[in-house]
This record gives structure tokens, sequence and C-alpha cells, in this order.
């Protein structure tokens, strides 16, 4: 076979190998560090408020719908709501997608109820701290199984650290966890799940009443 025909094969193949590895490295998701969903939805969502705040106090359920709106993308309820459940997702496996439903909607209203409350007080980003690059790449590898970012917001009176607990699941990061000022949300909610099946002894009136248990309201219904 004639030389130049080989060294014109051999760099035909060499191209096309050099191609598809190209290739394959475009085509391969790259995981951008979770503070920039984080910053992104809280500035969306404060700047939603504060814009919005004497019409959404007339209409509450007009701003849980924006907070759904807002939120529903970007937490992982399903996780959260089984996380809560704990030992029971196992011992009641039919309540827990329903589980999943009522938690996410008295969440929502929870955390809707909350912002509403804060009547003159206006929230701020102070800082945000950024992922390493070493910490993002243990999480890519599985080596940890969520990242915490840490943000600074900023009160009327002083300051309030918050830690989100993010996972990357659906091709985006989503909320996990909270802890605001030390307490740990999702835990307490789980305990506050476990108190409320030793009180009224069946997972199923839990589920039922899980959003005026949230409240603070004594369920009629007992054991």
């Amino acid at each position: 076979m004639n030389k130049a025909i080989i060294i014109s094969i051999r760099q035909f193949f060499f191209g096309l190998a050099v191609l598809l590895l190209t290739s394959t490295a475009f085509a391969a998701p790259q995981i951008q560090p979770p503070e920039i969903e984080v910053e992104k939805i809280t500035r969306n969502l404060l700047n939603l408020f504060d814009k919005n705040k004497e019409e959404y106090k007339k209409d509450r359920e007009g701003f849980i719908k924006e907070v759904d709106r807002l939120l529903s993308p970007v937490v992982a309820f399903d996780q959260i709501a089984r996380y809560v459940m704990g030992k029971y997702t196992r011992r009641s496996p039919d309540q827990v997608d329903r589980f999943e439903a009522t938690f996410k909607d008295s969440l929502l209203r929870f955390y809707g109820n909350a912002l509403l409350a804060l009547d003159d007080t206006r929230l701020t980003i102070e800082s945000v701290d950024k992922t390493s690059e070493s910490q993002l790449k243990k999480y890519i590898a599985g080596d940890v199984s969520r990242i915490p970012v840490k943000m600074s917001v900023r009160t009327s009176t002083r300051s309030v650290d918050i830690f989100y607990s993010m996972v990357h699941t659906d091709g985006r990061w989503k909320l996990r966890n909270i802890t605001v000022d030390g307490i740990n949300i999702a835990k307490q909610f789980q305990t506050q799940f476990a108190d409320a099946v030793d009180r009224y002894g069946k997972v199923k009136t839990v589920v039922d009443n899980w959003a005026e248990i949230m409240r603070g309201k004594d369920i009629k219904t007992g054991k």
C-alpha cells in the first residue's frame, strides 16, 4: 500500500478518535457549584416577597402558590418527607406517597406564613460561602452524599447563619435540609412525627392530620 495512503488512514483514525473524545467531553454534564442555585432562588423569593408583601398579606393563598412555583423545582420534598417519617417508611410503606404530598403542602404553607409574619423585617443576603473544588469532586465521586452551603442573611436587627444541605438530583441541585441558627429543621420534623405516632398510635392518623400537628393543634382522634 502506498505510504502516503497509510499516513492518511492513520491521520483519519487519529482525528476520528480525537473527535469522539472531544464530543464525549462536551456531552458530559458539568455540575455547577450548588451555591449558585441557592443564591439565585433565595434572591428571587426575597425580591418577590418584598415587592408584593402587602398584596400577599391580603391573599395568603396567592403567596403560597408563588412559593410553590419557586420552590417545588429546587426542593427534594420526597427525600425530606422520607427522612421525616424515618423508620415508619419501612413499617408503613403504603403511607409514604401520601405523606410526601401532605408534607410538601404543609411545609410550603409553614414557610410562606413564616415570611408573612415578618411584618416590616427586610431580609437581605450578606454572603454565600463557595463550595471548594475538592468538595465538589468528592460529591461527584460519591464520597459524600450532600454538600452544605452556608449563607448569612441580614434581618433588621441581626445576622442569621443558614446552612443548606444540597443534593444533585433530576439534573439540578435541590435542597435536602436546612439548619437555621443551629436548629436542624428536618430533624425537628422527624422528632415531631415520631412523637405524634407515639401519642396517637397510628401512622395513618399522623399523616392525615400532619398539617394540624405542625400547627400544634391537638387531634381529636386517638388510639
